[in-house]
């Protein structure tokens, strides 16, 4: 019954105007069609390789929230979340893809800084730029706003109302830095603190459940979860959450065939 009064509550009416799930707003009032993103992902799925998905743990019942916790790889694990059918999930994207200012910055700062001939990759950078943004746009992430008030107004909350909504989600939370197994880069903890506010706003524990993607084995594999606790301070929670998922996902891919892991970075 609870789950489904946090659905209800997400689909309210304001105004008697439907609410729908913005990633770069409070909400939408209308339901944005996506026509060239839904072109998009079909015939990305229609290409993408079939892949097992299996569960290591008990699958939990209909309706529990999902919060999936996997290694990056490249562009295969996101890729493979976004355009599944059965196993899709709502990604955490970084926000730098979903505004035109600060994906120009991105751009010029970080992608094009030490690379020539400038005015060609300014005159793609340009051209490429409406696509990508409305294409984050349309498969409808989570928003990963950094060291602002935005982490709590937008990336939290709208993890949050991901949660009440029933969607599952799913973050990539390697560094490019700082490699703790053979098959993950060290975790930013900044993530397990999503528990913490859900708890407070609703009395439920949240679990969070890590997933090995071994892309040369074209395989997903979903461990034991790690469960949020009210009564252990954050600071040291989450540096124990990221640390278990670590070590976990280095668990699920020792557990598979001889493969080389696809890494990060």
């Amino acid at each position: 019954m609870g789950k489904l009064l946090h659905k209800a509550a997400f689909l309210c009416y304001n105004g008697g105007m439907k609410q729908y799930y913005s990633p770069v707003k409070e909400y939408d009032t209308f339901k944005r069609p996506h026509p060239f993103f839904k072109i998009l992902r079909t015939v990305v799925r229609w290409f993408f390789p079939k892949n097992d998905f299996i569960w290591k743990t008990e699958r939990p019942p209909a309706g529990e929230p999902l919060f999936f916790v996997c290694n990056h790889t490249k562009i295969y694990a996101p890729t493979y979340f976004i355009v599944n059918k059965k196993n899709r999930a709502r990604v955490w994207a970084n926000y730098y893809f979903l505004y035109y200012d600060v994906f120009w910055n991105h751009m010029k700062k970080k992608v094009i800084k030490d690379r020539k001939p400038k005015w060609l990759l300014y005159l793609l950078a340009h051209m490429l730029m409406p696509i990508i943004i409305l294409t984050f746009r349309a498969f409808e992430p989570i928003p990963v706003f950094h060291k602002d008030e935005r982490v709590e107004t937008m990336t939290f909350k709208k993890a949050i109302e991901t949660l009440k909504s029933g969607k599952p989600q799913v973050i990539f939370p390697e560094r490019t830095e700082n490699r703790v197994n053979r098959y993950v880069y060290q975790f930013n903890h900044g993530f397990p603190r999503v528990a913490e506010k859900y708890y407070k706003e609703t009395g439920e524990i949240l679990k969070f459940y890590p997933v090995y993607c071994a892309e040369k084995l074209r395989t997903f594999v979903v461990g034991d979860p790690v469960a949020y606790d009210p009564n252990e301070p954050m600071d040291t929670q989450a540096d124990r959450i990221c640390h278990y998922l670590e070590n976990k996902i280095a668990e699920l891919g020792d557990s598979l065939p001889d493969h080389e892991p696809v890494i990060y970075g």
